[in-house]
């Protein structure tokens, strides 16, 4: 009997969309603080404290009782942390992403970098920018692999998983930044777009030739519109992006976020369980 996941639902959909927005949006504060851009570096390192701290309350309400939920916070150092769990791993790197984000854009803000007096060192900062940048590609990852490694649900068990979920991360992270008008930020978008569209089609193909349930879910989305636009809007981001005009960047960020969102969803949706 193949039965739909419902433990996942669009709440956990947000919260992963929230973290693709996040994870290259530090990316692109760093690359633009070390270019001079204070201004719109401080939004992307903003942008790694906000979203990553809603991501984990999202998920403490979803997934944990309100007495457990902070064990979210640095869970790794938790004597009774279960280490075999991804949940644990990426719990503490999403921490990590907060704490390097809040460290590197302090010094930023004005009248605070008078407080966060390790700005004044260049050297810092580029280690701060680089730790940020690191663990906003690892929590970018780090949805697909909480994914790829629940062997219960066969859709999600698969090594594409968490290549989409990077994908996912780049056409987010550099859409937020294309829809501030950051023109740069376009061949990115229509590099994430595109290769988002490619993998989860990828995903679905092999998830056809896999076990009952797999193909179960793969039919579930190519039979779902709001699936389907997900991976048209991808696309159509990426045409869109690689035009690199101020208007058309705008707008290809917008959809690279909304794609994102309902390709995050479909997966999430559509997995299910194959009870015997």
């Amino acid at each position: 009997m193949i039965v739909r996941n419902e433990v996942w639902g669009l709440p956990v959909a947000v919260e992963m969309t929230l973290l693709a927005i996040a994870s290259f949006a530090v990316v692109w504060a760093y690359v633009l603080w070390r270019r001079g851009d204070v201004k719109y570096a401080t939004v992307g390192g903003l942008l790694g404290v906000i979203l990553p701290a809603a991501a984990l309350g999202i998920l403490a309400s979803e997934l944990l009782k309100p007495p457990t939920a902070g064990m979210l916070v640095l869970p790794l150092f938790n004597p009774k942390a279960n280490l075999s769990s991804w949940m644990v791993w990426g719990a503490t790197g999403i921490s990590l992403l907060i704490l390097w984000s809040l460290l590197f854009t302090l010094p930023l803000i004005k009248p605070l970098d008078r407080i966060a007096v390790w700005g004044r060192s260049k050297a810092v900062m580029n280690v701060l920018g680089l730790l940020m940048a690191a663990f906003g590609i690892y929590t970018a990852l780090y949805t697909g692999l909480v994914l790829a490694y629940e062997r219960g649900i066969p859709f999600w068990h698969s090594a594409a998983v968490p290549l989409l979920a990077l994908f996912m991360g780049l056409a987010a992270g550099s859409g937020l930044y294309g829809l501030l008008g950051k023109v740069e930020t376009g061949r990115w978008i229509a590099v994430g777009g595109g290769l988002t569209a490619l993998t989860y089609i990828l995903h679905l193909h092999l998830s056809l030739q896999g076990p009952a349930a797999a193909a179960f879910s793969a039919q579930g989305v190519m039979s779902d519109p709001a699936a389907l636009g997900g991976v048209a809007l991808a696309a159509l981001a990426a045409v869109v992006a690689a035009f690199g005009k101020k208007p058309g960047v705008v707008a290809a960020g917008v959809l690279a976020i909304v794609a994102v969102f309902l390709i995050r969803a479909s997966l999430l949706l559509w997995g299910a369980w194959d009870f015997p």
